[in-house]
């Protein structure tokens, strides 16, 4: 990893408060962590892909239902172009909620998810699962409380990634892991959404 993945997470986070487009609304399953095997990418610890979930042309503001927004606090869904992998644009989605905190979610075709477990860099990489699909959990080295992005492995050069960014003035005191688990409870209501599409 290197600079441009820390660029990447950066604007992950920044996403949130800043990316551009129209939307609307998504079933959640627990994440943990694995070290299987994987035919896919070129990554060797990723979980083999259960089946291929392309998302060239998902509009990412469908992927949360009313009811998922309903049970992660969000209100409102804006579409927007994100810049979140290698500062090439994605289409994506920023759902936000009361009290300054809200998600992310962007279709990356361009680089998939063994992007974010090759090299080093200034971000922390932990291969999960979301459902039955592999995944990456995504920190910036040495926060607590920034951010936290969750990157599906969902087809070939293709990533589903959800962001959660916590506000500052009321969650300036949850630790890493409650930003996590947030990330990952919309990653997996964004990923049930998305076999329904397919």
């Amino acid at each position: 990893m290197n600079f441009s993945k820390l660029v990447a997470v950066l604007i992950c986070a920044a996403a949130v408060s800043a990316c551009t487009t129209t939307g609307e609304t998504g079933n959640p399953t627990a994440a943990t962590q694995t070290t299987g095997s994987s035919g896919n990418e070129s990554s060797g610890n990723l979980p083999a892909r259960p089946s291929i979930l392309k998302v060239d042309s998902v509009d990412a503001c469908k992927l949360l239902t009313a009811d998922h927004m309903s049970q992660i606090g969000v209100e409102v869904a804006t579409p927007r172009q994100m810049s979140l992998v290698d500062g090439q644009q994605s289409p994506g989605c920023r759902y936000t909620g009361t009290g300054g905190f809200g998600y992310t979610v962007g279709a990356v075709t361009h680089k998939g998810v063994s992007y974010w477990i090759e090299g080093d860099g200034n971000v922390e990489s932990k291969v999960i699962k979301i459902a039955d699909f592999g995944a990456v959990e995504i920190t910036l080295k040495g926060t607590d409380n920034f951010d936290c992005s969750v990157s599906i492995d969902v087809a070939d050069g293709q990533q589903l990634m959800v962001s959660y960014i916590p506000s500052t003035t009321t969650e300036s005191q949850k630790g890493q892991s409650v930003l996590c688990g947030n990330a990952e409870k919309a990653a997996g209501f964004a990923l049930a959404t998305l076999k329904t599409l397919k």
